[in-house]
Parts: C-alpha cells; sequence; structure tokens
C-alpha cells in the first residue's frame, strides 16, 4: 500500500490530504505537523478572529473526527528535521517516517528585520498562536505600531482601528502594498487607512527602539520623529522555509523550489504555496505567490497528481484581502513593466485594474468588483488580445468578448 508523506499542516498539506480521498486514493496518508493546532484558517488570524467577531471552533478547517473518519494520519508538533529521497524518508520527532510520495506544503517564517531587540510587546503574525497572543495583547493595549505595510500589516492595521486602537504604521517603501499591487493603487489604499485615522508614515524606517522593563514603549523614526507605542507588530513579509528541500537537494531558484506543471519537484516528490515556484502552463512562466488560496489550491492539485497522474495545474493565481468596507481581489500575475488599464470609478472604490503585457492580459485587480474580476480571469485563460482602451471603456462587453456571461 501506498503512503504519502505531507510535511506541513498548513493550507497545501490540508487540501492535498483530504482531495487525495476525494480522489480515491486508498493508501496511507501521513501529516507532519510543526504547529500545535490541527490545520486552520489563516486568513481568519488577521481579521475576523482577531477581532473577536468569530469563536475558535471556526477557525479550524476540518474538525478532529474529520481526519479519523478519512484516515489522515494528523501528527501535530512534529517538525521535519531531515530526509532522504534515496532512502524515502523523512526525519521527524519519533524517528524515521518511510513515504512513497512526498509533498512539501512547508509555507514560511515571518523576517525580523536586523536590530529588533527582545521585548515581550513586539509580535509577529503567523501561527493560530500568535493570532492568539495578539488578541489578547490588543485587548490591554492603546497604541499599536505595525512595521510594514504589507498585507499582514494593513488588514491588522485595519482590525485594530475597527477596535478602537490607534494604530501608526511605518512603512519604508512609498506606499502601501506597493511590492504586491503597484504605487498607483498603493496609492489609494493610503488613502483608505488614513482616512480610517491610521498614522501611515510612508518612506520611513525605525532608527531606535526605546525599551524599558523589558518592553518597547516607543521609537525614533528615520525623520527623526519620536513615536509612542505600547504593542507592536513586525509585518515585513516571510521568508520561505527552504532548509528541508535544500537538504533533500531539490532544484532551488526563484525564492522557492522549481515545480513543473504538476507540481513535481523531482520522483514522487510535490511542493505546493509558499515555496513553491511553478511553472504556470497557461502563464507559461515561473510563478511563486504567497497567498492562502494559492496553497490551497495547489494541494488539491498535488492531489490530482498523485491519484489521477501526472496532471497540469491551471488554476490562475488568486487572492483576496478585505480591508474596512474594500474587498480586493487579484487573478493571475502582473509586473511593473506592465501597461495598466483601468476601468470603473476610481473614487467609488469600485473599479478593476488590467495589466496587459503585449496585448494580452496577464493580471486583473479588482477593488469592490466581483465579477469584473472574474471575467477578467477568463481574459487571462483565454491569452486573446485585447486594446486597453477597449477594457477602459465600460460600454465594451468583457463578458461577450471571452464568450461568458456579462458582467452587467
Amino acid at each position: 500500500m501506498s503512503r504519502v508523506v505531507i510535511v506541513g499542516g498548513g493550507g497545501a498539506g490540508d487540501a492535498a490530504a483530504f482531495a487525495l480521498r476525494k480522489r480515491g486514493f486508498d493508501g496511507e496518508i501521513v501529516i507532519l505537523s510543526a504547529d500545535t493546532d490541527r490545520p486552520y484558517d489563516r486568513p481568519y488570524l488577521s481579521k475576523e478572529f482577531l477581532r473577536g467577531e468569530v469563536d475558535l471552533p471556526k477557525v479550524f478547517l476540518h474538525e478532529e473526527a474529520d481526519y479519523i473518519k478519512e484516515r489522515i494520519d494528523l501528527r501535530l508538533e512534529s517538525a521535519v528535521t531531515g530526509g532522504s529521497l534515496q532512502e524515502r524518508t523523512v526525519t521527524a520527532k519519533g524517528g524515521e517516517v518511510e513515504f512513497d510520495f512526498l509533498v512539501l506544503g512547508l509555507g514560511g517564517t515571518p523576517r525580523r528585520p536586523h536590530g529588533l531587540p527582545s521585548a515581550d510587546n513586539l509580535l509577529t503574525l503567523r501561527s493560530l498562536g500568535d493570532s492568539q497572543a495578539l488578541r489578547k495583547s490588543l485587548g490591554s493595549s492603546t497604541r499599536l505600531l505595525v512595521i510594514g505595510a504589507g498585507f499582514i500589516g494593513a488588514e491588522v492595521a485595519a482590525s485594530a482601528r475597527k477596535l478602537g486602537k490607534d494604530v501608526i504604521a511605518v512603512e519604508a517603501l512609498g506606499v502601501p502594498l506597493q511590492r504586491a499591487l503597484g504605487t498607483e493603487v498603493g496609492e489609494i489604499y493610503a488613502e483608505i487607512h488614513r482616512s480610517h485615522g491610521v498614522d501611515l508614515r510612508t518612506g520611513a524606517m525605525v532608527e531606535e527602539w526605546h525599551v524599558q522593563g523589558g518592553r518597547i514603549v516607543g521609537v525614533t523614526l528615520s525623520d527623526g520623529t519620536r513615536e509612542e507605542a505600547d504593542l507592536v507588530l513586525i509585518g515585513a513579509g516571510i521568508e520561505p522555509n527552504l532548509d528541508l528541500p535544500r537538504q533533500l537537494g531539490l532544484p532551488i531558484e526563484g525564492g522557492g523550489v522549481l515545480v513543473d506543471q504538476g507540481l513535481k519537484a523531482a520522483d514522487n516528490v510535490y511542493a505546493g504555496g509558499d515555496i513553491a515556484v511553478h511553472s504556470h502552463p497557461i502563464l507559461g512562466r515561473q510563478v511563486r505567490v504567497e497567498h492562502w488560496e494559492v496553497a490551497k489550491g495547489h494541494g488539491r492539485g498535488v492531489a490530482a497528481s498523485i491519484a489521477d497522474g501526472e496532471t497540469p495545474y491551471t488554476k490562475l493565481p488568486y487572492f483576496w484581502s478585505d480591508q474596512y468596507d474594500v474587498s480586493l481581489e487579484y487573478r493571475g500575475q502582473a509586473s511593473g513593466d506592465d501597461t495598466a488599464a483601468w476601468r470603473g470609478d476610481r473614487e467609488a472604490l469600485t473599479f478593476s485594474v488590467f495589466y496587459l503585457r503585449g496585448g494580452v492580459v496577464e493580471g486583473v485587480l479588482s477593488m469592490n468588483d466581483s465579477k469584473t474580476n472574474e471575467l477578467g480571469g477568463k481574459l487571462i485563460e483565454s491569452r486573446r488580445k485585447v486594446n486597453p482602451s477597449d477594457l477602459e471603456n465600460l460600454a465594451f462587453d468583457i463578458g461577450e468578448f471571452v464568450g461568458s456571461p456579462s458582467a452587467g
């Protein structure tokens, strides 16, 4: 009987396990997770759970009984420390675990910028335990300092403002979310956060940390100003966990593990989620995306390749973010060199931006505009050339152009 060993209990690993059963795989499935909690829905951690709007049971992806019912051997607090592709084993708590198929859904570790002090009120957010600690600390704090205005930093800032906390956010780049969304959309998010009372400092860095009694009480910024705070969140992104893939001798490039169209890194070895650099069959290039929906999709794609034979994973990268009353969706993957075509009402925060390369749409970003985002995804998949001016014209029917129901 074949055994699939999944390293990592995040979105990719959990989705792979349950999708394997759904596809009829009848062998053994073992999940080796370093976490203390069974797999959970990570987007809750910076939003609804952090704000106390959902209780703990809703955060988990499955009940404990579901793992028993599906014969999924979930082993918590089982960090994998090594392995051998030649011997088909990985080393975890309790010894070596043999595998016929290996799935790596290792995720990432929050970056900690150089020079951070040791302080009880300096936190990061990655795990359920992190969110519980941040939630508790927010309850007894009045002024939150967020370092980094990427997705985690921006979402936590929004949640803290909803809770009535004073928030100062410090971002080294010119606008929040600049790396992910570009300067123009970042400027819109800067105004959104400022209009909701966030003291957003862009183009700024911490020059000095002020610590008293083992706690940070304030910082001096690069512009010379001193700001007080009684709680600090570091939201500086993640580093993909690549120690095990390197030890196993897997190909590393572009910040992750190179996988083919079917998410295979080596013979009977697959990778998904934050660590995977996927040769995407539709986009025609290698992409690595650090978002929850992508990780879950990769897990299902890995299951298809294991259960049904090598199967290209064709779903476009997709992610979303809710901040205040603004819902962002993004499909595909664009670059800073692409042509941007704006469609909709920027002032009303109901619009989409299409990113084109050689007349072909590579990505679409939508703010409070889900229908257009879905049609944008179909446009990306079609690989049809389109004029940017047509996309900007609201009279141009994208649905008719790609043969889908109209966005209205």
